[in-house]
């Protein structure tokens, strides 16, 4: 399938902004003699952050831009960059665009280190609304989305020639692959994003959302009763040996790729190493649980306009006319699978891979992670309690002023 090309009008509004932003420069620099005039005869540069394991493709991305537009473009990929991004913008420095995941937005507007973003009509339209839900905060919009991350069931089709739908049938799976001296099932499961799909399943939630996108910090659905029913459930699978006490990412990523485990509960950036290791893999959703769907939590990256940048009109130039092209998005993707793309034009060109089709609708399924400072108190036991004391200490710990 061909990738759509960008429409006529849009590149052509593109260049209308570009022709603006370089007359404006060279009016600065004639009013502001010579030492202006050797600054305005050097070609902006755009500085963009991204992370690592995409940087290649993002590299391309940058290029392509350069070529069209002239405007240098350095890509990024910055140790710790969460924690950089916040001391260079507060610092009025740091890229101009950055790439990171929408769960620290709520900590970031706050500081004043983002520009509120406003996509043209054509971006929005294509944009999935899970997507523009995750950025919108007190009523304003703070992001491109880019992608929708989910985990989903990720099964080795060598060993599970039907993924299971349901918990129970997971802890039947297991029984027969025991005496193979294999397990059914692994996952990180002391660390809550990958837990979540299971306690989330009947009704629990981490914060209330309120109606302008906030969530309320005092308000936690952690102890609600099913999620201590899914908290109970995961503390016996830990009890019967079903996952192993103590477990946790490399040792489920190790034994799926040693055919020890035949499933795992993780994202699409789980799906190279698969590939590395020759498994041949399939994704499913998260089972059910007492007959309800699990409810993954919901995460979103975006590209966000550092308030500090000064030159916002070549920020929006490249991520609407070339990050989220249909072919900035597929030189990514060729590198690192993105998962679910926020532009429904390019979902359209991957959903024939079951794989994406079946993580957008685990999405669809799930809540979007909360994007507070209080989200770093939302923890799990690690065995040392039993599920109800662990939750009522979570939720003691998460709404503590």
């Amino acid at each position: 399938m061909d990738l759509p090309s960008a429409p006529r009008s849009a590149v052509d509004a593109g260049r209308r902004r570009l022709a603006r932003h370089a007359i404006g420069a060279l009016a600065w620099g004639l009013g502001a003699g010579g030492a202006g005039r050797a600054r305005a005869a050097e070609a902006p540069a755009l500085t963009v952050w991204y992370t690592i394991p995409g940087l290649p493709g993002m590299k391309k991305v940058g290029e392509a831009f350069e070529r069209a537009t002239g405007v240098r473009t350095i890509v990024e990929a910055p140790e710790d960059m969460a924690l950089k991004f916040r001391r260079a913008a507060s610092a009025g420095k740091g890229p101009d665009v950055f790439v990171y995941a929408h769960d620290q937005l709520g900590e970031w507007t706050a500081g004043g280190l983002l520009r509120p973003v406003s996509p043209s009509r054509r971006v929005r339209a294509d944009t999935h609304p899970l997507g523009l839900k995750a950025f919108t905060l007190g009523g304003r919009l703070w992001g491109y989305p880019f992608n929708i991350d989910s985990v989903g069931l990720i099964y080795n089709k060598a060993l599970v020639a039907t993924p299971p739908t349901s918990f129970d049938d997971v802890l039947a799976l297991d029984r027969r692959l025991r005496p193979q001296g294999r397990r059914a099932i692994l996952w990180d499961y002391t660390n809550p994003y990958f837990s979540w799909p299971l306690l989330a399943a009947q009704g629990g939630y981490a914060f209330r959302q309120r109606a302008d996108g906030s969530f309320d910090p005092g308000d936690t659905g952690i102890t609600a009763p099913g999620v201590l029913r899914g908290a109970e459930l995961l503390a016996r699978m830990v009890r019967e040996g079903v996952m192993p006490e103590g477990a946790g990412y490399p040792e489920m990523e190790a034994g799926m790729a040693r055919g020890e485990v035949a499933m795992m509960i993780n994202g699409p950036w789980a799906w190279e190493s698969l590939r590395k290791a020759g498994v041949d893999f399939g994704v499913a959703k998260v089972p059910s649980f007492e007959g309800r769907p699990a409810a993954p939590f919901v995460g979103v990256r975006g590209a966000m306009i550092n308030r500090a940048t000064a030159q916002p009109e070549l920020a929006v130039e490249f991520i609407e006319n070339h990050l989220l092209s249909p072919q900035g998005l597929d030189a990514i993707n060729r590198v690192q699978a993105i998962g679910v793309p926020a532009s429904q034009a390019y979902f359209e060109h991957l959903r024939s891979d079951p794989r994406i089709e079946t993580l957008m609708a685990s999405a669809q399924d799930g809540t979007v992670m909360p994007s507070i400072p209080e989200m770093g108190r939302f923890f799990m036991t690690q065995g040392r309690q039993t599920p109800r004391e662990a939750l009522d200490a979570a939720a003691r710990r998460i709404v503590q002023k």
